[in-house]
């Protein structure tokens, strides 16, 4: 019996970005049987749009297909264009936002089991779990950028299948034979703690937080956590904390229709004047007049028809 392709998934975003219980990314496959996610971002510059730092376990291929891009990755911050394509290893602390105009982006997460065996055990994932491997920065030739383009509008053929995985192989092939692209030397066990102190502020941001809080479920002392903070987000804890706040509060502001009261008090702030002040300080509207020029009446609804149509083209 022939094996059909599988029904596949892809979105078109505006880089909102969903979490599980350990604050890692949640990316859906395009299908379980084929460990690859495609999907675009857009990030509108009036809407002072971002992507807080998060982490996943899973590689992600990331190209700006318009615009540009301050990206950080541990702590390290760089500006991504059009002629760079930038590979991030699992489980590292990365964020991005736009600067300067809106931006628009190309995502591909994946993980090693789309490499065949012997390749992936002997080559890929000696360098996936080396210490010195974040990420690598590639400059990219005129007929990869190409390819690229491709990928922003996935109609899920199954030539596109084979396609993404030659792609990906040949990035894995230019990180393997360039030194220079696998030295990023990092302190693990700050980053760990870092990570263990961001998943803490953004599970219980809701909460009145203090430094002393967030230090103690570390299991560190008030002055490292501010330095780590300092390190990897570039704001003291507090800080971060109001900035994960509004960023939340942003979030539901554009994707819902609950009173700007109730998501004031949703993410942490009892008073709503003061709210009102930290989003505008922040955002450049006061909340209600960010709804109305950047709501969402229908989220997602290109998003769905693609994958509606990808599925009945696939199965049929």
């Amino acid at each position: 019996m022939k094996q059909s392709f599988p029904k596949c998934n892809q979105s078109d975003m505006e880089f909102v970005i969903s979490t599980n219980e350990k604050q890692q990314e949640e990316v859906r496959f395009l299908s379980g049987d084929f460990p690859v996610s495609v999907y675009t971002q857009h990030y509108r510059y009036a809407a002072s749009d971002y992507v807080p730092l998060h982490w996943h376990g899973e590689l992600q291929v990331l190209w700006i297909a318009e615009g540009a891009l301050e990206y950080s990755v541990n702590g390290r911050h760089f500006v991504l264009g059009p002629d760079k394509l930038l590979l991030v290893n699992r489980r590292q602390l990365h964020g991005s936002r736009t600067m300067g105009g809106d931006s628009r982006t190309l995502c591909i997460n994946f993980t090693p089991d789309i490499f065949h065996p012997l390749i992936r055990e002997n080559y890929v994932l000696p360098l996936l779990q080396s210490d010195s491997f974040t990420h690598s920065l590639l400059l990219l030739l005129p007929y990869q950028t190409e390819k690229l383009k491709t990928f922003l509008n996935w109609k899920c053929e199954p030539l596109q299948y084979f396609s993404v995985i030659n792609f990906l192989s040949l990035v894995f092939e230019d990180i393997l034979g360039s030194s220079e692209n696998t030295k990023n030397p990092q302190n693990y066990e700050e980053i760990k703690l870092i990570q263990t102190m961001i998943r803490f502020v953004q599970t219980h941001y809701a909460e009145p937080l203090t430094v002393r809080q967030i230090s103690a479920y570390a299991i560190t002392n008030k002055n490292r956590c501010t330095a780590l903070f300092r390190k990897y987000t570039g704001l003291s804890p507090i800080k971060y904390l109001n900035e994960y706040r509004l960023y939340t509060a942003k979030n539901m502001i554009v994707s819902s229709d609950k009173p700007i009261s109730e998501i004031s008090s949703d993410v942490g702030y009892n008073q709503i004047s003061y709210f009102i002040e930290q989003f505008r300080g922040s955002y450049g509207l006061p909340p209600l007049k960010y709804r109305n020029q950047f709501g969402r009446r229908q989220p997602e609804t290109d998003a769905a028809a693609v994958s509606v149509a990808c599925q009945n083209k696939i199965s049929g």
